[in-house]
C-alpha cells in the first residue's frame, strides 16, 4: 500500500510541476518573420494610392511601369495621402512601424 501511496503522489508532483511550471517560466519572444511590412504609396504624378510592400524609396507604377510611386503619410487637415519623407527619416520617426492606421502628419 505504500508503494502505490507513494507513486500516485510522486504522479501528482509531475502533474503539478507540469501545470504550474510554464506560468511561471518567461514566455519566448515570437520568432522574427521574414516578412516585408506593407506600405502606402502615392504616385507622384497622378495622386493615386497603392498599398504595396516596402520596397524602396521609389517605386514602379503598376499600371504604367514608371519610377513614380514614393511612400505616402496621411495627411489628416486634407484628408488624403501625400508624399512622404525620405525612407531614413520615416524609420528614425517611427513612421514604418506596425501601426493600426494610417500615419498622422500635422
Amino acid at each position: 500500500m505504500k508503494d502505490m501511496r507513494l507513486w500516485m503522489a510522486a504522479v501528482g508532483l509531475l502533474v503539478a510541476a507540469a501545470l504550474v511550471v510554464p506560468r511561471l517560466l518567461p514566455q519566448r519572444p515570437p520568432r522574427p518573420t521574414d516578412a516585408v511590412p506593407v506600405i502606402m504609396y502615392v504616385c507622384r504624378q497622378s495622386g493615386e494610392v497603392f498599398e504595396l510592400p516596402l520596397d524602396g524609396p521609389v517605386v514602379d507604377h503598376p499600371g504604367t511601369g514608371q519610377p513614380t510611386l514614393v511612400p505616402a503619410v496621411y495627411d489628416q487637415r486634407r484628408r488624403r495621402w501625400r508624399p512622404g519623407p525620405p525612407l531614413d527619416e520615416m524609420r528614425r520617426r517611427g513612421m514604418l512601424g506596425s501601426t493600426d492606421g494610417p500615419v498622422d502628419v500635422r
